[in-house]
């Protein structure tokens, strides 16, 4: 046998500190020794005693048993509502002092976030709390203030056409160049505000302005047939380029952050299916494999939001099929029930089967 001292596989560990044994270290030492049909013998011996001196991971601290705080929600909370603020309803309130004066007006917001979220970050580093997170979320409502300055730069310089400038209320309705350069300003200023302060609500408006940026990309490309086609191709790609940014993540162990990719792909696919402009049945079918697909997706990467998001799209489906195909169908119900109640099952099982924690 080898000493204390010697690690798997002829490894020398750096220090002393206990480290999580799990089966598949046991599995693989068992292997190397030439005898693996010893593994579950040597497992069934060292779990009584290995557990209650393990130490639990970096991962399994950030996951398993973490509760939410009331100054987290507290946060949070704020910091919707001054995001709502400065995007929904900023308004133009501001315009009526003139192009100029309004552009010095919305800069000085933006200063006094961006300075915020310096002030929370310095404060972090000299003690704990929810400062860095706080830092984090004002760097968001920074991000979406960018299109705010962006569209009255443009109406005090005139570099750009625009409508009315009192009418910055409806900028959804005129689009056009103007709208995407807020849109490429906002995910300039999501990108380097993620470098700055490393927060995952950061990625909310950066996959926001990524999401409009690209759909309204296909729709410049649409305007010259007079179609929908671009805008439709541009939702699937998007859907798939966030999806597979958001297992990327995954797969670094960046899971707060890969949430935000997660839900924009699980809506993207959402709209895709909607600018297909179907017919109500296909549609509704559509809606009811998307639902299938997200949930058997959440099943695999261990993700709530695709469960939610999936369990909404079918539940959509099924509500027009029992409302207005099957509605008078006398054992609709009691079949719809049985699926329930299966799929219902299927989660027990597979919970015993292979039970997870920190899904989100």
């Amino acid at each position: 046998m080898h000493g204390q001292g010697d690690g798997h596989g002829g490894h020398q560990d750096d220090d002393d500190r206990p480290r999580l044994v799990t089966r598949a270290d046991v599995d693989r030492a068992a292997l190397q020794a030439g005898v693996p049909e010893a593994a579950a013998l040597l497992w069934a011996a060292l779990a009584p005693t290995a557990a209650p001196t393990a130490l639990p991971t970096a991962a399994q601290h950030g996951r398993a048993g973490r509760r939410t705080t009331a100054a987290e929600v507290a946060v949070y909370t704020g910091g919707v509502i001054a995001l709502l603020a400065m995007s929904v309803f900023a308004g133009s309130g501001w315009a009526q002092y003139g192009p100029r004066a309004g552009l010095g007006i919305v800069t000085g917001y933006l200063v006094v976030f961006v300075l915020l979220a310096e002030l929370l970050r310095r404060r972090a580093r000299s003690g704990p709390g929810p400062a860095r997170m706080a830092a984090g979320v004002v760097a968001a409502v920074a991000v979406c203030t960018v299109p705010l300055v962006v569209y009255a730069a443009h109406a005090a310089t005139g570099v750009l056409r625009l409508p009315s400038y009192a009418d910055y209320d409806a900028f959804d309705d005129w689009g056009g160049s103007v709208w995407m350069a807020m849109e490429v300003g906002a995910l300039v200023a999501a990108v380097a505000a993620w470098l700055r302060h490393r927060t995952s609500f950061l990625l909310a408006p950066l996959v926001a302005a990524l999401a409009s940026l690209v759909l309204d990309l296909g729709d410049a490309v649409s305007s010259s047939t007079g179609t929908d086609l671009g805008r439709q191709v541009a939702a699937w790609l998007l859907a798939v380029a966030l999806a597979g940014g958001g297992v990327a993540l995954d797969r670094r162990g960046h899971r707060r952050e890969a949430f935000w990719p997660h839900l924009g792909s699980l809506l993207a696919v959402g709209l895709a299916v909607l600018l297909l402009e179907a017919d109500a049945t296909p549609t509704a079918l559509a809606f009811l494999a998307l639902g299938v697909a997200a949930i058997a997706a959440g099943v695999v990467l261990d993700r709530r939001v695709h469960l939610a998001l999936g369990g909404l799209y079918l539940v959509g489906a099924l509500s027009y099929f029992a409302f207005d195909v099957f509605g008078d169908t006398v054992l609709f119900a009691p079949a719809l029930a049985v699926i329930g109640l299966l799929v219902l099952l299927g989660g027990v099982l597979l919970a015993r089967r292979r039970p997870r924690a920190g899904a989100r």
